[in-house]
């Protein structure tokens, strides 16, 4: 072979993995998308779950029982059946409000996903039953999520 065929070679395979490259990363990004929206279908299908959860059980309802009153300074053992239903209820809301949390820091969900599930949160820290909850979990999670769970006072139920 002469040496312009060597040249043309060179150029056709460069030309092949330039090609190749830009394919990958198409599909790279296709899947990252594809998986982003994945992501957000569970946290949406977690929550429809925990409303589901609230229609099977009215005791729940009280949840949104807003009271500035704390309950008092009670071990859970000490708790009724009633309070270990709402607190069991509230550590599922956060422990799945986490994985949105952390999903939002690491870009799995898009990135005004938390803020929607933040506004809940400081809702629902209106009702004693979620505070006490969260003071109860709190050792469970990292410190940053647990700050960001707590009260917001500019939000009113």
């Amino acid at each position: 072979m002469t040496n312009g065929t060597y040249g043309l070679l060179d150029v056709i395979q460069t030309i092949g993995v330039v090609a190749a490259l830009v394919f990958a990363a198409w599909e790279i990004r296709a899947r990252v998308r594809e998986q982003r929206f994945r992501n957000y279908l569970d946290s949406i299908s977690g929550f429809v779950d925990l409303g589901k959860l609230m229609v099977e059980n009215p005791d729940l309802h009280a949840l949104y029982e807003y009271s500035t009153i704390d309950w008092e300074k009670k071990e859970y053992e000490e708790l009724s059946p009633r309070e270990k239903a709402l607190v069991h209820y509230c550590d599922t809301i956060i422990a799945l409000c986490e994985t949105v949390w952390v999903a939002g820091i690491e870009g799995w969900v898009p990135k005004d996903e938390w803020p929607y599930w933040k506004r809940w949160t400081d809702q629902l820290n209106n009702s004693p039953a979620f505070r006490w909850t969260l003071n109860w979990v709190q050792d469970d999670y990292a410190e940053e999520f647990i700050a960001d769970l707590r009260p917001n006072p500019a939000v009113k139920g």
